[in-house]
């Protein structure tokens, strides 16, 4: 009898992390290129599929965001199609923000400083503390101080930030002296 020794290969990276377990993993990688990939692989899995592109809808990196919408879009489900609306929306919102920022008019920074008050989650108050760092325009600076001594607190409290990113002090100084904001506030690092 004839005996053939045969080597073993060790096997390719995607037949070792297969499935759906595998999708994932890759998705966790660094690398853009991989997620990418992953994601084209996840509509192989049905609604656990749609759900991990769904996820990578707020993935840190712009093009993975970008490939997960596109993916979608693709996709007739009822539920899909609302999702990408809302996220839509939320990219309509910023780009709306970010050019009343640039503006920075009275009405610019009260609209943004309403929208603080109105809805205080996460993504509106840090899109909020962001497009705030844009004004650089007089009258919105002048507008900003003003919600720094006549604003509620939540208003006070990004005003606040605002001026102490710009190394302000003395109007930090003068918005802890009126209570308007407190010192730990206004002077840690």
């Amino acid at each position: 009898m004839l005996s053939l020794v045969v080597k073993k290969k060790p096997l390719p990276v995607a037949v070792v992390l297969g499935g759906l377990e595998g999708v994932k993993r890759r998705l966790a990688n660094p690398v853009v290129e991989q997620k990418i990939a992953a994601l084209e692989e996840a509509l192989k899995y049905g609604e656990a599929g749609l759900e991990l592109l769904i996820w990578a809808l707020e993935d840190k990196l712009w093009k993975v965001r970008q490939a997960a919408y596109a993916l979608l879009a693709t996709r007739q489900e009822p539920i899909v199609q609302e999702i990408l609306q809302e996220y839509g929306n939320k990219i309509d919102r910023y780009d709306a923000f970010v050019a009343m920022a640039r503006t920075g008019g009275v009405s610019d920074v009260d609209t943004l400083m309403d929208n603080l008050e109105s809805d205080r989650t996460s993504a509106t108050c840090k899109l909020v503390d962001y497009t705030l760092g844009l004004v650089n325009t007089h009258e919105g600076k002048d507008r900003i101080r003003y919600y720094l001594f006549n604003g509620t607190q939540i208003q006070r409290n990004y005003a606040g930030l605002y001026f102490k990113r710009r190394g302000e002090k003395s109007i930090l100084i003068e918005a802890v002296k009126q209570g308007c904001i407190d010192k730990l506030q206004a002077f840690s690092k």
